[in-house]
C-alpha cells in the first residue's frame, strides 16, 4: 500500500496528513466514484413507472427492492469498514466500481422481479465500501478543521454526477428504452474504478492496523466506537433520519409522486428530477462550509428543520393549485435541505470518533443508519399504497424532526469543545 510522506506543520499546530495535491488526488477520484454509485441509484427511478407497466410491480415490492437492495449493502459496509485498515482501501473502493459497472450491465439483461433484485443486490455489494472507506479515507487525508467542507464536497461531488442523469437517462431511455440505457450506464464504473485504482494515495501512517490496548482483541477494539455516547447517539438519529433522507427514499419516490401521484409528463418529472438534484450539489457545500464555523450540530438541526417544513409543504402546494411554479420552489428548496444532512453526520461523526478508529466507526455508522435505516423504504412503499402520497410524506417529514431532538442530546467531547471552533482555511 502506498504511503506519501507528511507536509510541514501549518499554522494553527494542525499537521496536513497527505501532502495537499494528494489531498485534492484522494477527493477528486473518491468523488468520481462517488458520482458513479449516485448515478445508478438515480437512474433507477426512471425506469421503476415502466417496470409497473412491463412486469405490474407495486409500490410495495419497489420499496422491497430499495429496501433490500439498501440493506444488504449496509451489512457489508461494517465488513468493509474492519478491511479498511488491512485492505488498501483504494483497491476496495476500486474494484467496487467494477462490480457495479457489472452489475448494471446485467441489470439491463433483467427479466423478472427476480433477477432484477439479484443483480441490484450485486450492485449494492460493489457500492458497498464508497462510503465508510470513501469516508475514512478522505477523513485521514483532511485535518479536523476543513473535514467538514472535505466529506461536503465529496457528497456534493457525487450528487453533482448525478445532475444530468435525470434528463440523459430520461432521453435515453425514450429513444433506446430502458435496457440499452441501463447497460450502457456500466461504462462509467469501470472507468472510475480504473481512476481510483491508479491516481488514489493512501496518508502516511494509515496503512497499518489501528493500535489496541494491550489484553484487548481485535474484536474488542472494532467494538470499541459503540462505547462512545455521542457516537451511537449521532448513528441513531441517522436510522431516524433516513425516513426522509435524500439519497434512498426521496430519489425513489419523489419522481414516482410525480409521475403517477401528479399524472406530470415525463420532460416534466426528468426537470423537476433534476431541480431537486441541482440543490444536492449546492446544499451539501454551502453547509458544510458552514459546520466547520458555527458547528456541526447547529448546521444538521437547521437542516432538519427546514427538510422537515419543505417535505410537509410538498403534498400542501400541489393539492391546493394546478399551477407549476409552487412546486418548482419547493422542489428546489427540498434539493437544498434534504441532502445537506449526511456530509454534517459524517463530518459531526468523524469529531466524535475513536482516534485510529475512524474506518471502524464509519463502518458502524453506514451499516447501522443504511442498513436499518433502509427498511424506510419498504415502510414508506407500503404507506403510498394503503394511505397515499401526503400521509408518506408527512411521515417522512416527522422522521427529520425526531433525529434533531436526538442530536440534543450528543454530550460535547472530553477535551475539547463542542463543535469545531476557528475559521477553516481553504484546503
Amino acid at each position: 500500500m502506498s504511503v506519501v510522506d507528511r507536509v510541514a506543520e501549518p499554522a494553527g499546530g494542525q499537521r496536513e496528513p497527505v501532502a495537499p495535491r494528494s489531498a485534492w488526488t484522494n477527493l477528486t477520484v473518491v468523488s468520481a466514484a462517488h458520482a458513479v454509485i449516485h448515478a445508478t441509484v438515480v437512474l433507477m427511478p426512471l425506469v421503476y413507472p415502466i417496470l409497473q407497466r412491463e412486469y405490474g410491480f407495486s409500490y410495495a415490492q419497489i420499496g422491497l427492492l430499495v429496501g433490500a437492495s439498501s440493506f444488504v449493502g449496509g451489512l457489508l459496509q461494517l465488513a468493509f469498514g474492519y478491511l479498511g485498515r488491512y485492505v488498501a482501501r483504494k483497491t476496495m473502493i476500486g474494484v467496487g466500481n467494477l462490480f457495479v459497472g457489472l452489475a448494471m450491465f446485467l441489470t439491463g439483461t433483467a427479466t423478472s422481479y427476480a433477477t432484477f433484485m439479484a443483480w441490484t443486490l450485486l450492485g449494492r455489494v460493489g457500492g458497498a465500501p464508497q462510503h465508510p472507506v470513501g469516508s475514512g479515507l478522505l477523513t485521514d487525508s483532511f485535518v479536523p478543521r476543513r473535514r467538514g467542507f472535505a466529506l461536503a464536497a465529496h457528497v456534493a461531488g457525487g450528487n453533482l454526477g448525478t445532475l444530468a442523469v435525470p434528463l440523459v437517462g430520461a432521453a435515453l431511455i425514450f429513444h433506446f428504452g430502458w435496457r440499452p440505457t441501463v447497460m450502457l450506464f456500466a461504462l462509467p464504473g469501470l472507468i472510475a474504478g480504473t481512476a481510483v485504482l491508479l491516481l488514489a494515495r493512501e496518508p502516511a501512517g494509515m496503512g497499518n492496523p489501528a493500535p489496541r490496548p494491550a489484553g484487548t482483541s481485535r474484536l474488542a477494539a472494532f467494538v470499541e466506537p459503540l462505547r462512545h455516547r455521542g457516537v451511537l447517539l449521532i448513528i441513531l438519529a441517522s436510522i431516524i433520519a433516513s425516513g426522509g433522507r435524500g439519497v434512498g427514499v426521496l430519489t425513489t419516490y419523489l419522481p414516482l409522486y410525480l409521475s403517477n401521484g401528479l399524472r406530470l409528463p415525463g420532460t416534466e418529472v426528468a426537470l423537476l428530477f433534476t431541480l431537486l438534484l441541482a440543490g444536492s450539489v449546492v446544499g451539501p457545500l454551502i453547509a458544510g462550509r458552514l459546520s466547520d464555523t458555527v458547528g456541526r450540530r447547529a448546521m444538521l438541526l437547521v437542516s432538519y428543520c427546514s427538510a422537515a417544513l419543505v417535505t410537509t409543504a410538498l403534498p400542501l402546494v400541489t393539492g391546493f393549485t394546478v399551477w407549476l411554479w409552487p412546486l418548482v420552489v419547493v422542489i428546489a428548496l427540498l434539493g437544498l435541505t434534504a441532502y445537506a444532512e449526511s456530509p454534517l453526520l459524517q463530518a459531526y461523526l468523524a469529531d466524535h470518533a475513536p482516534e485510529r478508529l475512524k474506518d471502524a466507526t464509519f463502518g458502524w455508522y453506514f451499516t447501522l443508519a443504511f442498513g436499518v435505516g433502509s427498511l424506510w423504504a419498504a415502510v414508506l412503499g407500503w404507506l403510498i399504497d394503503h394511505t397515499g402520497f401526503a400521509v408518506t410524506f408527512w411521515v417522512m417529514a416527522g422522521s427529520y424532526v425526531l433525529a434533531g431532538l436526538v442530536l440534543l442530546l450528543v454530550p460535547a467531547m472530553p477535551g475539547r469543545p463542542a463543535e469545531p471552533a476557528g475559521k477553516a482555511g481553504p484546503v
